[in-house]
């Protein structure tokens, strides 16, 4: 009997450190795995808010300035001697609008919304100059702003009406730039796996009095452009 307790008063034995460590091991495993996964999931979430936010902001940007072009001529002539008011093509658009006031120095500014090629895919490029003394190649020559990266695919169209029977019609190029199209449409496939989707974006750009088309037009011919993509 002295023997055992001499034994116990001894301290732990070798298994029951080492028993104790693992223990203690695995439970510290554990914490720092539930730690980990609490700090991704924050930053997902925060990077998914931030995502969304941005990409809300750039639809209602675009939408904003494509609704307020203006009839005012960017060049004086173009290869068929007319002017260029408005030049649309599946890859980019080009207008005058008058921009933000916290973007600009007042009067209309020459804008361009363009799908170029990035790192990851399509970058949606905003770039701008100064209608007043604006020379061919300004554009190019402006800090262009990135305003969403890596994209699959997209292109604008446009609503246009049709010389003999006056019919709306949707079409990826814009061959009329002494004129401006009735409403211009913009696509885009997010290249992401967090669900996140560009609304649909169609915008009336000519909506006054004389136009020869009224947004009730405008909504029809959306409404038969929806209806050949569910098909």
């Amino acid at each position: 009997m002295s023997d055992v307790r001499a034994r116990h008063a001894a301290g732990f034995t070798l298994i029951e450190v080492m028993l104790a460590i693992t223990l203690v091991a695995l439970i510290m495993a554990m914490a720092y795995g539930g730690f980990r996964a609490s700090i991704r999931a924050t930053t997902s979430g925060e990077e998914l808010i931030e995502e969304t936010n941005r990409l809300r902001v750039t639809h209602q940007f675009v939408r904003t300035q494509l609704s307020q072009a203006l009839a005012l001529v960017i060049e004086d002539e173009a290869a068929d001697d007319e002017p260029v008011r408005f030049e649309g093509e599946q890859q980019r658009v080009r207008f005058v609008a008058p921009m933000p006031g916290y973007l600009s120095y007042g009067g209309p500014y020459v804008q361009q919304f363009s799908l170029e090629r990035g790192n990851n895919g399509l970058d949606l490029v905003f770039s701008f100059a100064m209608l007043n003394g604006y020379l061919p190649g300004d554009l190019e020559d402006s800090d262009p702003v990135t305003l969403l990266e890596g994209l699959r695919e997209g292109g604008f169209f446009f609503l246009g009406l049709d010389e003999d029977d006056q019919a709306p019609y949707w079409a990826d190029f814009w061959d009329k730039p002494a004129d401006l199209p009735l409403a211009v449409g913009l696509n885009l496939d997010l290249d992401r796996d967090r669900g996140l989707a560009w609304p649909e974006l169609v915008t009336p750009v000519r909506v006054d009095a004389g136009a020869t088309a009224g947004p009730a037009q405008v909504r029809r011919a959306s409404d038969m452009m929806l209806r050949r993509r569910e098909r």
